[in-house]
This record gives C-alpha cells, sequence and structure tokens, in this order.
C-alpha cells in the first residue's frame, strides 16, 4: 500500500482523531474528567467551551494505551469518550501501567472496547463478500454493515491480500476504495447496492458446501459469531439452512467409518490409541487436528475448536492450565484472553521468557453455560478430565519439560491423578513419573475473581513467587519422581 487518504468534503472523520484533538486541548487546559463533558457521536465530537481555556498539545502515554485508545474510539457506544478520557488522564499523569489493572472499571470498559472492535474487524474480514462488475478494468465491490466504525482499521488486510484488485467496500459509515495501490475513503453510498449472482459466486457456493463439516456444527454460536444480519450480502447463506439440517445425518455416516472399541473389553480409555477411543484420525495427524476430532468426551457439542497447547517442542517449563476459555476458544490458542495477559505479567515479574515456556490446559474444548449473550466458564467434570489426560501425556511425552507447573486445582489434579490443594501442594515436594519437578499455584483467574483488591494482590503475588521457584527448578536439571517425593 503506497498510503491512504481521505476525499475531503463530506467524509465522516476518524472517531479516534475527533477524540484526540478534544483531548488534547482538554489536556492542555488540565481539565480533569470530572471537569470534561463530552457530546457527540461517531461523526462528531464537541467539546465544552471550557476546553478552549488552552492549546491542544501531545500527551505522552504508552505505545499500548495509545493503540487501546485508537481501536476503543471506534465503538459504538456513545458514552466510550469519557471512559477513554479518564484512561488517557491516568496515563498522561504517570500510570504508565494502568491497562494492567484489569480489575479496574474503566479499564475493564476499556478492554470490552477493544475487544469488541477487534472481533467486528474479524468479522468484517471474513463476512465481506466481494462482486465483479462489468466494467474494464472490472472493480469489486462489497457493502458491509459493521456493529462499529472499523473499515478504516479493516480496510488494510483487504489492502495486503487483494494488492492487484481494485476494489470497493462500502459501509454505512464510510467507503474505501482501492486503486493502484493507492487506498482513498469516501462518503458512504446514500442507497446500499442490491445484491446480485455471478458466475464466482455460483462457484464459491459449490465449494463452500464441499468443505462445510457437519461434525464441528454449532448452530447456536454459529449464529453468534456470523450473525444473520449478515448473510443477506453472502452468496453462501442460501445453502445454510439445508446443510444444518442434514449435519446429524452426515455425522452418523462418518462416527460409522470410525472403528470403534468392543464395549465389552471395558479398555480404559486412556489406553486406547487416539484412533481408536473416539477421535477420528490417526496418531500421525497433527495434535490439532486430532483435537478437532476428538470425541472422548462431549465438550466438543459447544466448543468452536480443540485448543492445543503452544510453545517449543523442547521447553524447560509447561504450564497447564484449566481449559480453554470464550478467547481460547474462538481463537484455538491457549491463554490468550484476561488470564492469559495477567499470566503473561506474572512471567515477565518472575523473569520468565514467555516464548521459552510451553503452555497449554488439562482440558483440550471449552466448557461454558449461557448468561444472556456471553458464555460463562463452567468447570470440567472429573471424567472430562480424565478424557483428556492422554493429550496431556502426549504433550509432556513429546515436549519433556524439567519443571511442571500446575495453575489450578483442575490442573493440579490432571498432573498428580489425585486430588490435592493448592495450599498444600505449595509447601510439598512433587513430581510427575515423566521425571518432571511438579508446582502448584493458583490460576491467574483467581487474581481477577477474588472479591477485594487485597486478596487479587495476594494471589497475584503467590503466583509470582511460584513462577520464580520453577524458573529456579527448572535451571537445576530434571528430578526423578522418588527425588521429588
Amino acid at each position: 500500500m503506497t498510503g491512504s487518504r481521505d476525499a475531503g468534503g463530506l467524509v465522516p472523520a476518524d472517531p479516534f482523531d475527533a477524540f484526540r484533538a478534544v483531548a488534547r486541548r482538554l489536556l492542555a487546559a488540565s481539565i480533569t474528567p470530572e471537569e470534561a463533558d463530552f457530546a457527540g457521536d461517531q461523526q462528531a465530537l464537541f467539546p465544552t467551551p471550557t476546553a478552549d481555556r488552552g492549546t491542544a498539545q501531545h500527551a505522552a502515554v504508552p505505545r499500548a494505551v495509545h493503540q487501546a485508545l485508537a481501536a476503543a474510539a471506534c465503538h459504538a457506544d456513545p458514552a466510550r469518550y469519557p471512559v477513554l478520557y479518564r484512561v488517557l488522564w491516568r496515563a498522561a499523569h504517570g500510570e504508565h501501567d494502568v491497562l494492567d489493572a484489569v480489575t479496574d472499571d474503566d479499564v475493564a470498559r476499556l478492554r470490552r472496547y477493544v475487544s469488541d472492535v477487534r472481533r467486528e474487524c474479524h468479522r468484517m474480514h471474513a463476512f465481506v463478500r466481494f462482486q465483479e462488475t462489468a466494467t474494464e478494468p472490472p472493480r469489486y465491490v462489497a457493502y458491509f454493515e459493521p456493529t462499529h466504525d472499523v473499515l478504516r482499521r479493516a480496510a488494510p488486510f483487504f489492502v495486503s491480500r487483494f494488492a492487484a484488485l481494485r476494489w470497493t467496500i462500502a459501509t454505512p459509515q464510510l467507503t474505501a476504495h482501492h486503486d493502484d495501490g493507492a487506498l482513498l475513503f469516501a462518503p458512504p453510498p446514500p442507497v446500499p447496492p442490491s445484491a446480485h449472482d455471478d458466475a464466482v459466486e455460483t462457484l464459491w457456493r459449490t465449494y463452500y458446501a464441499s468443505i462445510f463439516n457437519p461434525a464441528r456444527l454449532n448452530d447456536k454460536l454459529m449464529r453468534r459469531e456470523m450473525p444473520v444480519r449478515y448473510w443477506a450480502r453472502m452468496p453462501e447463506a442460501p445453502l445454510i439452512p439445508a446443510l444444518v439440517a442434514n449435519a446429524r445425518e452426515r455425522t452418523a455416516r462418518m462416527i460409522d467409518r470410525v472403528v470403534q472399541p468392543d464395549a465389552g473389553l471395558r479398555v480404559p480409555l486412556r489406553a486406547l490409541p487416539m484412533h481408536e477411543a473416539g477421535g477420528f484420525g490417526k496418531e500421525d495427524m497433527p495434535l490439532k487436528a486430532r483435537l478437532d476430532a476428538c470425541r472422548r468426551c462431549d465438550l466438543w457439542r459447544n466448543a468452536t475448536q480443540g485448543v492445543a497447547g503452544r510453545g517449543p517442542a523442547r521447553a524447560k517449563i509447561m504450564l497447564v492450565g484449566e481449559q480453554p476459555g470464550d478467547e481460547e476458544d474462538l481463537a484455538g490458542e491457549p491463554f490468550v484472553g484476561p488470564a492469559g495477559r495477567l499470566l503473561a505479567k506474572a512471567l515477565d515479574e518472575a523473569r520468565i521468557d514467555p516464548a521459552r515456556v510451553y503452555v497449554t490446559n488439562a482440558v483440550k474444548h471449552f466448557k461454558w453455560e449461557p448468561r444472556g449473550k456471553r458464555r460463562i466458564h463452567k468447570t470440567p467434570a472429573q471424567r472430562e478430565v480424565e478424557a483428556c489426560h492422554a493429550w496431556l501425556d502426549e504433550e509432556i511425552a513429546r515436549v519433556r519439560p524439567r519443571v511442571l507447573v500446575a495453575l489450578g486445582a483442575t490442573a493440579l489434579v490432571a498432573v498428580l491423578e489425585r486430588k490435592m490443594s493448592i495450599r498444600d501442594a505449595r509447601s510439598a515436594a512433587l513430581g510427575h513419573p515423566s521425571g518432571a519437578r511438579v508446582f502448584a499455584t493458583y490460576h491467574p483467574s483467581a487474581a481477577l475473581r477474588a472479591p477485594t483488591h487485597e486478596l487479587r494482590e495476594q494471589t497475584y503475588r503467590m503466583l509470582v513467587e511460584d513462577l520464580r521457584a520453577a524458573r529456579e527448578a527448572a535451571g537445576r536439571g530434571p528430578t526423578s519422581e522418588g527425588d521429588a517425593r
């Protein structure tokens, strides 16, 4: 991309540029968040007259704060600007680690704004469908209705992916044109373009039907992640009802083709090869593919995907959590949500390089229960932990860590294969049959959910202390199970 620019005139202002211009004047005039009065929306932002007491100036804030504010400004919540200014004020007045205060109300709302905007960008990347025009050279056009004003943030993805094409993406807020490497923003169209069919869309529908996997269908989750309001612009949408209706029958046929163990043998589930234990595929398949096909318990039914571990093939330290959370389930990566961010902070304080640690979970699919529109974590049952033993054993055997750190009670049960409280385990010398030392500590989410600030801080400090002990033990080399005990 050689550059981007606005066409001028009636092009709506970038919401972050609007907020930044006002916030600089407020900071220059030393107007506190309590004094500031924001009015406006995505299209306009007007400060109160008191904001003119000083001239605009640049506020030196950490890069992470600047990036979070830029993303959050694109949110559709009309009450977002006061939240953004309160966080900015704190960062500009010395609280440079303000984003680490994950239990603070303003920081929590800011993080939610950023998460919502990122998800909307992801949806735009996934659900925009171009149609070819009859012009010469051809232009590819698309219309999309995002919940938030994300076109400016999402457009670079299309520039890099379709660099050689001329294309246009229109939204109710803005229009993006790409020509000869240049990205131009223009006013939104007065009337949304009407959808039409073409040969490319017919080919796409054929391809979509061929790759649809009925065994991974989760109708409720699909409608949440691919809201019905997008379907009118998606050529594959007319196929979805029939694909969903036939999914159960097609899945049954797939299962019938898999060799099942003789139920009369009563062989322990973890003793069976993966392809005989209810998972599709062979042991030489990638771990992620086998996790996606795993049917060893019922957690796969409501999960988006299996979540494998992440890290070096020969890491000295392996961190074992409980199960993926909501963000991990969507991303397919362990510890990428709020608990993962707090864990990264704790690793930094413990002087452990995250790139040299293998992180995984005792249970590989997200167990949750609905609460309104949210998916709330639910603790896995013992039979579900046992069903995942073989996966964890495989990871331990492959990575061969010197130290295993169990994050939380569920992970500790999975590693030790017996119940033991975190409190007792923290002061005990524990070992694993592989020869690795076992350290037990609290899950980062425990520090996030503690009812008081004192308990949150105390739990976090214990987590850092235990990680430091694990780092020191990893530097001393492996210990046999007998020695450890």
